[in-house]
């Protein structure tokens, strides 16, 4: 039998060694993996039970919440609780290009705008006005998951999971712990409501509360409603049996369900219309834009 050459024999063990090394490594992250899931806490299990409490159905709430996809989302909520230094820009919305794109979302869609107005006597130019502002028109509507959001919000309501959110909260842009405590406590309520809403919408919409995107305050749809606001307010656009906000004509019929619930009549005054809107978003800033946006586009 002919022995191998030493400078084989150092090949086998070189590869041996790599492939050993390789083994040990896997091996331990496989072990750190299990050990990290092992402490990892579970932000959401005092929620879930809460959730089953009030009616929701355990398995469903045992499978969402296992699912990968949900995640308890520090960044995002984060910033509610940090000193916001940006401005809003509203007055963007009245140049001429986004003014453009206004005229031609309401000639693209104006059969809705026509049925809608004939149900609701909400102006046609004060829905698109709205839309422009919220979501450009269906553009942008946020990128977030609203049950990571509104879950995460939710779960404050327990000390620990609060507890461990602050340490999170980078110190140069917190809150004080006073501020971040009392904030914290009527947002994690809130949530928690907005959460309900969001399942019970889910499910009778029939769609995966998990895949539902919109703003970091848990915002969706072209219209940006919060899920009580799509219950209470949203409607069949379209009619094809479902209420889907991130569908146009769903979208512009639930605006206009909206106006016309807080006072919106044909003829409106303009200190009248400005009072409505306040209740779309409690900001005379933007208030006063929507109505701005409506006069340009009434203009010949």
């Amino acid at each position: 039998m002919i022995s191998p050459p030493v400078s084989t024999i150092s090949q086998h063990v070189g590869e041996f060694r790599k492939t050993s090394l390789v083994a040990i490594s896997i091996l331990l992250l496989c072990v750190c993996s299990l050990a990290a899931a092992q402490t990892d806490p579970s932000y959401f299990a005092s929620l879930e039970k809460r959730l089953v409490k009030d009616g929701f159905d355990p398995d469903t709430i045992r499978t969402l919440y296992g699912n990968k996809e949900v995640q308890f989302d520090f960044e995002g909520v984060s910033r509610f609780f940090v000193h916001q230094e940006g401005k809003l820009n509203y007055d963007q919305f009245t140049e001429k290009g986004p003014i453009q794109k206004a005229r031609d979302y309401l000639k693209a869609h104006a059969a809705v705008f026509n049925r809608v107005q004939a149900d609701t006597g909400v102006d046609p130019a004060a829905i698109t006005a709205i839309l422009l502002v919220e979501t450009r028109l269906g553009i942008y509507f946020g990128s977030g998951s609203i049950l990571n959001t509104l879950s995460t919000m939710a779960a404050l309501k327990e000390p620990w999971v609060l507890e461990a959110f602050w340490d999170k909260v980078p110190p140069e842009r917190r809150l004080s712990r006073q501020e971040f405590e009392k904030k914290a406590e009527s947002k994690a309520e809130w949530a928690y409501d907005e959460l309900k809403a969001l399942l019970t919408y889910a499910k009778k919409e029939d769609m995966a509360p998990e895949q539902i995107i919109g703003s970091y305050a848990g915002a969706m749809g072209i219209s940006q409603f919060m899920p009580s606001n799509a219950l209470s307010f949203g409607m069949d656009g379209d009619q094809d049996g479902r209420i889907d906000l991130f569908d146009h004509a769903d979208a512009i019929a639930s605006v206009a369900n909206y106006l016309r619930h807080y006072g919106w009549k044909p003829g409106i005054s303009r200190k009248a219309a400005y009072k409505v809107i306040l209740h779309y978003n409690h900001s005379s800033y933007y208030a006063n834009t929507v109505l701005k946006i409506m006069a340009i586009l009434k203009e010949s």
